[in-house]
């Protein structure tokens, strides 16, 4: 048994989900991208939360619905029912995705009411050749790859390659509360999935349990690699050296105090900045703070945000297109810059709008950049990752809309995921530093003037 906040979690029951047809022959062989070739074989993990709303409904029938609609929709997503077979692709051999029942001894209110971001990880799944393999900071560790002469990038002492190569490339793990509330928490494999790719089939997942009937919703369009074709070569591992320790922070941006950002945020150049565009300048703004007051105050730092591609394409690609469509900006402040809000909006805004997507997939990465600061320890380089607008919350299986979505992984420090808040209106931070630097920033007056350090999530009606 696991606990959280006393709560107990138990495993009753682990099978394995195929889909309820056979993968056409001519759809057997799944050819990775050249980004998907590029991103290491690591689980995303998150975990929805649901009330409980239906008494009629008991667990054993909620199980029994989900594993028949998730069996019906790996049909239209084949790849994530295989397994990686080398360098070049997933071999769609419908040997399924593995499935977890557990029985939390605890009320879902508990869970809620006092977020412990450090034991949300009980409910996902986990399976044993998988336990060893680091989250790491997808972006940032794709970069690194460029740098290293494109070496597949594993973790010291670990190739995490041939480790994830036997594995399923989705968990998935049910949890049944006492009061009749659920959390399903899931895993899937970033060989094949971006951040998009993960909404768009829970979103069809949810759907296609909601609807008893066998209507197709989404037709998943699987073309990437037609548009980053991938390259016929094998890159030995690079070991790189140990991970730095990173201590997590959950902080939440109300509606209110975003627009109160915004507006402080807003200069005559940059009038009207987006909602992350403010809450990434803050953040970034005071963890430039945090590290010049630790290593001095001429130092560098770099803002590497995340891009989806699908939306940067002419025409725009569907946000049903499966794989890693993405790419990044870097914006960067000299070691003689001031920061402040204003500029560092600023910063972002132009490096967004010079960003293009190209075929190129280092100039996507912003190689050039990361190449003249990445060599160095005298630069701060943090990762952002915006999952905002994303429809995360639309995953109804029937049993009302999640009320909170946790994305929860273990990364390395100066990491920042932002994610809507479960109105739409708000933004949840969630921020990765060392120990050292966490003790500081969690102490800045000026971020805690704009957000609440671990709200409850019941703050928000449901």
């Amino acid at each position: 048994m696991a606990s959280n906040n006393g709560v107990e979690v138990e495993i009753v029951a682990r099978e394995t989900i195929k889909p309820s047809k056979p993968t056409p022959s001519n759809l057997k062989t799944f050819t990775f991208s050249r980004i998907d070739q590029f991103i290491p074989p690591i689980y995303f993990p998150l975990i929805f939360f649901y009330p409980y709303i239906d008494h009629l409904v008991v667990a054993k029938e909620r199980s029994l619905l989900l594993k028949a609609s998730l069996s019906n929709v790996l049909t239209r997503y084949h790849p994530f029912a295989g397994r990686i077979k080398d360098h070049v692709s997933i071999e769609c051999n419908d040997e399924g995705v593995l499935f977890v029942e557990a029985r939390v001894n605890g009320v879902l209110f508990d869970v809620l009411q006092h977020p412990n971001v450090e034991q949300l990880k009980k409910f996902i799944p986990s399976e044993p050749q998988s336990e060893n393999i680091a989250m790491g900071n997808l972006l940032f560790h794709s970069l690194r790859l460029f740098l290293k002469f494109y070496y597949l990038i594993c973790f010291a002492n670990t190739n995490i390659f041939s480790v994830t190569l036997q594995g399923n490339l989705i968990l998935v793990q049910v949890n049944f509360f006492q009061c009749g509330g659920m959390a399903i928490g899931l895993c899937f494999s970033h060989k094949l999935a971006d951040a998009t790719t993960i909404a768009t089939f829970m979103k069809d997942w949810a759907s296609t349990t909601l609807k008893s009937d066998t209507e197709v919703l989404v037709h998943p369009e699987f073309i990437a690699a037609s548009l980053f074709p991938p390259v016929d070569q094998m890159f030995p591992p690079n070991n790189q050296a140990p991970r730095r320790i990173s201590v997590r922070r959950r902080f939440v941006f109300d509606e209110s105090n975003i627009v109160a950002l915004k507006a402080l945020a807003s200069s005559t150049g940059n009038q009207q900045p987006t909602r992350v565009e403010a809450v990434t300048a803050l953040i970034w703004n005071c963890a430039v703070k945090t590290s010049r007051s630790i290593l001095g105050p001429s130092r560098p730092s770099l803002c590497f945000h995340a891009v989806n591609l699908r939306k940067r394409f002419s025409p725009p690609l569907s946000e049903h297109t499966i794989g890693n469509l993405l790419g990044a900006f870097v914006a960067q402040i000299e070691e003689t810059h001031e920061i402040g809000l204003q500029n560092l909006v600023s910063q972002l805004r132009k490096e967004k709008q010079e960003f293009r997507v190209t075929g190129d997939t280092e100039k996507l990465f912003k190689v050039d950049v990361m190449a003249r600061f990445g060599q160095t320890k005298d630069v701060d380089i943090f990762s952002f990752t915006s999952w905002c607008r994303m429809p995360l919350y639309e995953a109804d299986f029937g049993w009302g809309k999640p009320i909170w979505v946790a994305p929860i992984r273990t990364i390395d420090p100066h990491v920042v995921m932002l994610v809507d808040t479960r109105d739409g209106d708000g933004i949840e931070a969630w921020v990765y530093l060392t120990q050292e630097e966490m003790t500081i920033f969690e102490c800045d007056q000026e971020l805690l003037s704009f957000a609440s350090m671990n709200p409850s999530v019941l703050s928000e009606p449901f």
